[in-house]
């Protein structure tokens, strides 16, 4: 007999509402409604619009009951990583989220710093330093003499928070809590004793809960705390085959690339290359850094179309390939890029003032984060096998960024490694997955990756390494500009 599941899959620039059909061990997916996400500016702060998005997720949860009944199984969701609400002791929110893009962080770095070391910071939570962390968000609240933070009983995470609303129990599902680098992945706890450092409230903290756990229903629908980071959720999602040695790439707005490891590796080395140790699905660890991945690329798309150049994804990549390769090194992931505006003249700003040659062309800013992804990617690669001691086979895409063929091929030859893509809905598919563990329909992860690779294999494609010296000299030529 067929199973459903509803997964709500949250990103950072869309979101969706789906239903993954389990039948004779094989998965299909629905989707159910797709709408807008991002930022809205207003009075200079970037605020999310969450009661935007939980009409849309609501009226996503009915169409799939006006479809399949009383048949769906379970419902799951998933987000965007680090962002929260803050909730009165009635449980009502304070005010709308805001995005973790937004400038109240700036600084935040040297107040923590002035407190606790940073070598503190990091062995406490094992996580990588970035100002659009939880932590820094709550130091700035903590600082400002917030209103709402004074007056707040409880800080939900944004997938926490959603559940509420639909369950009104209030949790904090441990994969997210992973990121906000207030959570010690070695005790399995808060880091209290780092916050009380830093005079950062701990009474608010909901009760930590695993991945795979029932936590209440709506109106009868079981709710499922899935992975409800969506990387933790694209983790559970990859395909690897039984002894198979890969990192894991999701790729989309954001790049996270990394390998999963039963511990946490939590020293110097690891600190000094700035990774990360988030949980993931079954106790893992996800070790990995988090990279600038298509938000260049969808600013610079964005803008052009302000200017009345709506190109296409495919357009985009036609205007690459007219574009003599490897002209114009930069790291995507410098904070110079992290934040919304004029992407050309930051690429622009960057190599002038690494001494290279400018480009000026569309296509060339196009090619040229393309390749610069993909050199990136392949840096992080061999510093992954480094410092986590293990060999590493191939790298896996999975995610929206998986169908861009420039940078699978890019990666390829950059890592002189097979790339093996898909599936592209890889956050959606670990959401699932994460249900049928809940609801006992598979015993193991291992069980629902090997339904992915057979449900998705026409997604799936494999790029072999090409022009191996050229880009193993463009790879010594990026770490000499960009490190």
């Amino acid at each position: 007999m067929a199973k459903h599941y509803v997964a709500v899959d949250l990103g950072a620039s869309s979101g969706r509402v789906m239903v993954g059909t389990l039948d004779e061990g094989k998965l299909t997916l629905k989707e159910m409604n797709r709408f807008w996400n991002g930022p809205t500016e207003i009075d200079g702060t970037l605020y999310w619009d969450i009661v935007h998005l939980f009409r849309n997720i609501k009226e996503g949860i009915a169409l799939a009951q006006q479809e399949y009944g009383d048949s769906l199984s379970s419902l799951g969701i998933d987000t965007w990583g680090v962002d929260f609400g803050l909730l009165d002791s009635n449980g009502k929110l304070l005010g709308n989220p805001i995005n973790y893009r937004d400038t109240r962080t700036v600084g935040m770095f040297e107040k923590v710093f002035e407190k606790v070391p940073k070598e503190d910071v990091f062995a406490a939570s094992g996580i990588q330093f970035m100002e659009l962390n939880t932590l820094y968000q709550m130091m700035a609240l903590s600082l400002s003499d917030s209103v709402e933070y004074k007056e707040a009983d409880k800080m939900l995470f944004i997938p926490d928070l959603l559940n509420y609303w639909l369950t009104g129990e209030m949790k904090a599902e441990r994969t997210f809590a992973s990121t906000s680098q207030f959570y010690n992945p070695v005790t399995k706890d808060w880091a209290y004793d780092m916050l009380e450092k830093l005079g950062i409230r701990t009474d608010l903290f909901a009760e930590l809960t695993d991945p795979g756990t029932v936590i209440g229903d709506m109106e009868g629908l079981p709710v499922v705390a899935v992975a409800s980071h969506d990387t933790a959720s694209a983790f559970a999602a990859v395909p690897v085959a039984e002894g198979e040695q890969s990192a894991f790439l999701s790729s989309g707005t954001w790049s996270l690339l990394g390998a999963e490891l039963d511990e946490p590796v939590i020293n110097a080395e690891a600190h000094d290359a700035n990774f990360t140790n988030e949980v993931g699905v079954c106790d893992s660890i996800r070790f990995l850094k988090n990279l600038s991945g298509f938000w260049i690329l969808q600013e610079l798309k964005r803008a052009w179309k302000e200017e009345g150049n709506d190109y296409s994804w495919p357009d985009m990549d036609v205007m690459a390939d007219a574009v003599e390769p490897l002209q114009f090194f930069f790291d995507p992931a410098d904070p110079v890029f992290a934040t919304p505006g004029d992407m050309q003249a930051r690429i622009q700003e960057y190599c002038k003032k690494t001494g290279q040659s400018i480009p000026e062309k569309p296509g060339e800013f196009i090619q040229a984060c393309y390749e610069n992804l993909s050199l990136l990617y392949a840096d992080t690669f061999n510093t992954i096998e480094r410092l986590s001691g293990k060999k590493l086979d191939t790298l896996r895409i999975v995610g929206g960024g998986s169908s861009c063929v420039a940078i699978n091929q890019g990666s390829a030859n950059a890592l002189n490694r097979n790339v093996i893509t898909g599936p592209k809905e890889a956050t959606a598919i670990g959401n699932l997955i994460t249900q049928m563990l809940a609801m006992g329909d598979i015993q193991s992860l291992e069980e629902g990756r090997a339904i992915v690779a057979r449900s998705f294999a026409d997604e799936s494609g494999t790029f072999e390494p090409k022009s191996i010296e050229a880009w193993k000299d463009a790879l010594a030529k990026w770490r000499a500009i960009c490190r």
